[in-house]
């Protein structure tokens, strides 16, 4: 009886051993296994079995990492900026070794967030105030191709670069919505005077035709047909002007005003 029961504990003890020394890395893991605190190897996903009382097994996340990213950076003509972005970053599966043993775990604080902020500052203040804001495109390019460069140095990849949001000082905010304000009321003003300058086109032009038509009809009547030519550029307006009447008679008729009715022949 006793030896089974010590058989039954020193199976028990074994079994707890076993599970002590197994350990799973997943596919968007690296495990970095140490001895007495010295990195012996990087551990690829999968069943893996380690001497619990000798070895550790550190889980590194090589998975794509959001990181929130807020700065306040002046600009090129020394208006502040408050820059909020994200950065979309991953651990180099291949430099897992190296990079755990200058930081251990601590990538983001170390890495990820100073040279984030550094490339925001650096880009950033080469633009003034108004070429940011009409430049965001152009920015947000460069700011991830910056920080791309600065962390890759530290086995760092990123993947992408988005700026949220860039919120400027109150007054300068206010002093470019005036500015907006002013410029639209502008180029209304703009349309104003194009449309003047149109309208007086059009007066000069049919200035112009009417001279036109009077210089036409005075070399008609020195003509011996003068008379028949007038009668026909007469009976033209009067026909143009029956197209155009709208049906209703005058109510007052004075004088020799004519009736806007045509004369019809019997």
């Amino acid at each position: 009886m006793g030896k089974l029961i010590g058989g039954g504990v020193m199976l028990f003890v074994g079994l707890i051993i076993i599970m002590m020394s197994a350990t799973i890395i997943e596919q968007t893991e690296r495990g970095v296994l140490t001895r007495f605190g010295v990195i012996q190897d990087v551990l690829e996903p999968g069943f893996h079995l380690v001497n619990p009382f000798t070895q550790n097994v550190y889980k590194i996340d090589v998975s794509v990492q959001a990181l929130a990213v807020d700065e306040l950076v002046y600009s090129k003509d020394s208006q502040i900026v408050a820059v909020q972005a994200t950065v979309n970053y991953q651990i180099d599966a291949s430099r897992v070794r190296e990079l755990f043993e200058e930081v251990r775990r601590e990538a983001e604080i170390r890495y990820v967030i100073p040279r984030s902020k550094d490339a925001l500052k650096e880009v950033i203040s080469a633009y003034t105030a108004q070429g940011i804001i009409e430049n965001r495109g152009q920015l947000t390019i460069e700011i991830k191709n910056r920080v791309a460069e600065r962390l890759s140095v530290d086995g760092i990849l990123v993947q992408d670069v988005s700026v949220t949001n860039f919120d400027f000082d109150d007054l300068y905010e206010s002093a470019v919505q005036a500015k907006q304000v002013e410029e639209q009321r502008a180029l209304g003003q703009v349309n104003v005077t194009k449309q003047e300058e149109e309208k007086k086109k059009q007066e000069i032009l049919r200035a112009e035709a009417l001279a036109e038509k009077t210089r036409l009809e005075v070399e008609a009547l020195s003509t011996s047909q003068g008379g028949q030519i007038i009668e026909k550029i007469r009976a033209e307006a009067e026909l143009e002007a029956a197209r155009r009447w709208n049906g209703q008679l005058p109510t007052n008729l004075y004088g020799s005003a004519p009736l806007p009715i045509l004369n019809v022949g019997n």
